[in-house]
């Protein structure tokens, strides 16, 4: 009997506002992993506010990695045991990974003043600033804004000397940053594959050997919700066609 498969997505890789009739569709496609019961875990630098918005939209409710993994949420009562290290926070086991966003944004000012480098965050923006920077609907860009491991922000001298040079600065206090198109992130020194591999361990606990894809297998292109749905699905069906005994 074939082990059970499991799949960690990039959900960074669909567009932030996807329309309404598109959801609708890829939750169609996807509805074939609940079918098969092939748990189809979210991974993403969105909050945990952003991602429990697209599961509600594509009709998906599974553990989720927030935050290019600040933390990892598992709905309460999902697995049948405890699992450890983790908080109750509304209706979800946590296991956190990042430092709190009360703790990273002080830091990063700190840090800019010293270096006299001018930033705005996402803590000094409006939820309408927010949608205007970064072409967000109001809803989209408040989500945005419920930040809890991680801060975005743009650094208003566009010198990457200037970048790179308070990149190293972060660093050296033990902060991760990550270049974005409009905006940079920064959080605490951490790998998301560590909330991909606690998640892997609770399902091998659960379930026995798995076979386990992403979400660093490719999905697509990414940006249209449909085709990223279906490159999911022809990707389970591709890995077990070829490598239908590679189990972690």
């Amino acid at each position: 009997m074939p082990a059970p498969m499991l799949v960690f997505a990039d959900a960074d890789r669909v567009l932030t506002h996807p329309s309404a009739p598109a959801c609708l569709e890829a939750a169609r496609v996807l509805r074939r992993l609940e079918h098969e019961r092939v748990p189809l875990v979210l991974c993403a630098s969105k909050t945990r506010a952003e991602i429990q918005q697209l599961q509600q939209d594509l009709g998906v409710r599974h553990p989720f990695v927030c935050e290019s993994g600040g933390a990892a949420f598992i709905p309460a009562g999902y697995f049948r045991f405890e699992v450890p290290s983790a908080r109750s926070v509304s209706g979800y086991q946590v296991v956190e990974f990042g430092r709190p966003y009360g703790e990273i944004v002080p830091i990063l000012q700190r840090i800019t003043r010293r270096q006299r480098i001018a930033v705005v965050g996402f803590n000094e923006l409006s939820v309408e600033e927010v949608a205007s920077e970064c072409e967000l609907p109001l809803l989209q860009a408040r989500l945005a804004k419920l930040r809890e491991y991680s801060e975005r922000f743009r650094i208003l001298d566009p010198s990457e000397t200037v970048r790179q040079r308070l990149f190293r600065s972060l660093e050296a206090v033990h902060l991760r940053c990550v270049a974005g198109d409009r905006y940079d992130l920064v959080g605490a020194g951490i790998d998301a594959g560590l909330a991909v591999g606690l998640l892997r361990a609770l399902y091998a606990r659960a379930l026995g050997p798995v076979v386990s894809l992403g979400p660093g297998d490719v999905w697509g292109d990414g940006g249209d919700v449909v085709d990223w749905a279906e490159a999911i699905v022809d990707g389970i069906e591709g890995r077990r066609h070829h490598a239908p005994h590679e189990v972690q």
